[in-house]
């Protein structure tokens, strides 16, 4: 066989490894639609999107008693980029899950992404919520069942005192119930599985809690509108319950973020769901 004929062949094979590999690279995005991974030095850090369309949050959300005008210079199109995220933590052989979203009823995508990963509910080992806003243990039940019916639940105990006693939620109460037998309230000094630390987080609600593992701190509901908050960390979105707290804890997540090289990931920032990389 000349070598003519060889070269031909070589660039026939050449092109048909090349479309071989972009078809299966352009299959795997579209298999991991929201969902983002990052590789960290012992484990591996999964942004879970949970909603299915484009979020964004309205101005009005941010004006609070004297911030309108404020919010309308900073936000000309009247809305800012946002998200509802959950996060996975893959670490030691253990699948370590952080907030639930909305759940399947509500539109949240949170099963879906999950299945995506070639993961079922059974497969988280550990649950760890930020706080009882619907929009994080909304997910928690499926049909009325614990949706996660291997998991270890992790809830902070001042947030569990204020929705479950003082308010008496009755969501908040069912989501709890679900996991008797598997539910553990804690302080911010108990220590915690898989080298979890808890963060006082509070502001936007009571017992609002921030967690830290390894290179990461999931931060929770500290911004709604990461395009205003950042410059403008004084402005409030109206979910949260005291202002100064909530103010208090933006400007905490970042210092500390920031004083320890933390890749910080939000429930509600836009894209990836991380602040710093």
């Amino acid at each position: 066989m000349n070598k003519t004929i060889l070269a031909f062949l070589a660039l026939c094979l050449m092109a048909c490894t090349g479309k071989k590999t972009q078809q299966s690279k352009s299959s795997q995005q579209q298999e991991l639609e929201g969902i983002h991974i990052k590789e960290l030095t012992d484990m591996r850090l999964i942004h879970l999107q949970g909603n299915k369309d484009e979020k964004r949050m309205p101005n009005q959300l941010f004006y609070g008693e004297k911030d309108s005008a404020l919010v309308e210079q900073l936000s000309p199109e009247g809305s800012v980029a946002a998200s509802m995220s959950c996060f996975l933590i893959q670490k030691d052989g253990k699948n370590i899950l952080f907030d639930t979203g909305n759940g399947s009823a509500s539109g949240g995508q949170l099963q879906k992404r999950l299945k995506d990963l070639q993961l079922s509910p059974s497969d988280i080992d550990y649950l760890f919520i930020t706080h009882f806003h619907f929009d994080h243990i909304g997910g928690m039940t499926e049909n009325d069942s614990a949706a996660f019916p291997n998991a270890e639940v992790y809830v902070p105990e001042t947030e569990y005192a204020y929705w479950c006693t003082q308010e008496g939620d009755a969501l908040s109460q069912k989501s709890m119930d679900a996991y008797a037998g598997r539910l553990h309230r804690f302080t911010l000094e108990d220590t915690l599985p898989m080298g979890v630390i808890a963060h006082d987080a509070k502001g936007h609600t009571p017992g609002h809690t921030a967690y830290e593992i390894g290179q990461v701190l999931i931060a929770g509901d500290f911004m709604h509108g990461a395009d205003l908050q950042l410059k403008h960390p004084e402005l409030c979105a109206s979910y949260d319950m005291n202002r100064e707290e909530a103010i208090q804890t933006r400007l905490w997540v970042s210092e500390y973020g920031k004083s320890k090289s933390l890749i910080i990931a939000g429930m509600h920032l836009p894209g990836n769901g991380l602040l710093q990389e």
